[in-house]
């Protein structure tokens, strides 16, 4: 949280963010440091609303995940990866892999923590290690067809609701399970769905209210 917040400063000092925007951005650093991430989430939208070439986007995402709101916090770094690709660092990374651990996107998670490793200093690098941990856990045994089909029902559920970002998430957690499969259960399918999905123009979603 501390670097999040230092990143913040050096943000307002630095970056091309418009005067009004950066007490906004500093207030939403205090706010991330001290815990108060509802009020966090505020200040980081009316930043987002105001203009900061996309940087507010990864903080809005990092907010969402100390809230417990994965799935929103998946969407929001998602549009975070398009607005400002170049703003991500492996902090940012592992707050990503916490919301796809929260939303049971198991793989999706460990990938991200494998890029992070120790980048984000002793501590976060012992939390990641536990959390490899805990996934590999998981999958000393294929994974089951029950599962899978959750997560084909999960992608149908939120693609249904005008969630196709996070559709595309499931979709891509259940072709990894199913590859894990000798029988590939339902892989074609998760395949042609995500094709589909990615045939469509995908709007940018920013991740629900404060």
């Amino acid at each position: 949280m501390k670097r999040l917040a230092l990143c913040l400063v050096l943000l307002g000092l630095t970056a091309a963010t418009p005067p009004d925007a950066t007490p906004h951005l500093l207030q939403g650093a205090r706010h991330f440091r001290e815990g108060r991430f509802s009020n966090a989430l505020v200040e980081f939208k009316v930043a987002q609303r105001l203009g900061t070439d996309g940087e507010a986007d990864w903080y809005i995402a990092a907010s969402l995940v100390k809230l417990g709101r994965a799935e929103e916090a998946l969407e929001a770094f998602s549009t975070a990866r398009k607005t400002a690709p170049d703003a991500r660092d492996a902090l940012l990374d592992y707050y990503q892999a916490l919301a796809c651990y929260e939303a049971r996107l198991y793989l999706c998670a460990d990938t991200l923590l494998d890029a992070v490793g120790d980048a984000s200093g002793p501590r976060i690098g012992e939390q990641v290690r536990k959390l490899r941990s805990d996934i590999a856990a998981l999958f000393r045994s294929a994974p089951t067809p029950a599962s899978i089909d959750w997560y084909h029902a999960r992608a149908a559920q939120v693609r249904a609701s005008g969630r196709p970002v996070l559709a595309a998430h499931y979709l891509e957690e259940a072709i990894q399970l199913a590859a894990r499969r000798e029988d590939r259960h339902r892989l074609a399918e998760a395949r042609a769905t995500l094709g589909a999905l990615s045939e469509r123009p995908t709007p940018l979603v920013g991740g629900g209210g404060p």
